[in-house]
């Protein structure tokens, strides 16, 4: 399983984000891609924050986003992902959104990330040599 940030769905989505292409690469050459309720959080505040929609606008886009790039939606234990980042967030060091998402791919038992997160990005030696989680693209 790939797990799927938001910053990559969201350049996937917006076809005028510098990024666009290269999410599209990354999304359409790869299968089994995954992602949390912390990603449908994320994109809820981004969408919301940034466009002037209603709620049932709000919600359909959201869902348009995981079923256009096929991503799932999984469930998984906040208590698991939240007790996982207080043991690991002293070696990851990363930002409280980005340690979350982090943990919770480990937690789902991914075997990739994929993010444009510079911050994630800069971190993907020690986050591969903790969690065995490949950070990708760079």
């Amino acid at each position: 399983m790939i797990y799927v940030d938001t910053n990559v769905l969201i350049s996937y989505i917006n076809i005028k984000d510098p990024l666009h292409e290269k999410a599209v690469k990354v999304i359409s050459e790869n299968r089994n891609l995954v992602t949390s309720i912390i990603t449908q959080v994320e994109l809820y505040s981004v969408f919301s924050r940034t466009m002037e929609i209603s709620d049932l606008e709000l919600e359909a886009l959201v869902e348009y986003t995981f079923e256009k790039t096929g991503t799932i939606l999984r469930d998984l234990s906040l208590e698991e992902v939240f007790s996982n980042a207080v043991i690991y967030a002293n070696r990851l060091k990363l930002r409280t959104l980005d340690l979350l998402h982090v943990v919770a791919a480990y937690v789902l038992g991914c075997k990739s990330f994929f993010t444009f997160d510079k911050n994630i990005l800069s971190r993907a030696k020690i986050i591969e040599d903790s969690l065995g989680l490949r950070i990708a693209p760079s």
